[in-house]
């Protein structure tokens, strides 16, 4: 793996994740089957989006990050997630970092 900074928001197979540093995305891979490790991308600071090889890929849509972030927020507990609206990928690192 290529990447240079963190934070950085990792997604795979409908999952999203806040990751800080080296160690917490080491933690997060460890448990994902190869398919999810092929698909998976991730976010940088920067708002570029790459797959794990380092290669470019296209951010997924704001409805589709919306949806991520909400079912992440439920699945910890936190309600009124329904008011969440992903309009800007910085907004992505505050949420989930807030809820981190």
């Amino acid at each position: 793996m290529l990447i240079k900074s963190y934070p950085l928001v990792l997604i795979f197979d409908q999952s999203i994740e806040y990751v800080e540093s080296a160690q917490t995305l080491q933690d997060s891979l460890f448990y994902l089957s190869e398919k999810q490790l092929k698909t998976a991308i991730y976010i940088d600071s920067n708002e570029e989006v790459y797959d794990l090889s380092g290669h470019r890929k296209n951010a997924p849509s704001h409805s589709v990050l919306t949806t991520l972030v909400q079912q992440k927020l439920v699945s910890e507990g936190q309600c009124c997630t329904a008011k969440i609206q992903i309009t800007q990928l910085h907004q992505l690192f505050s949420l989930l970092k807030e809820f981190s």
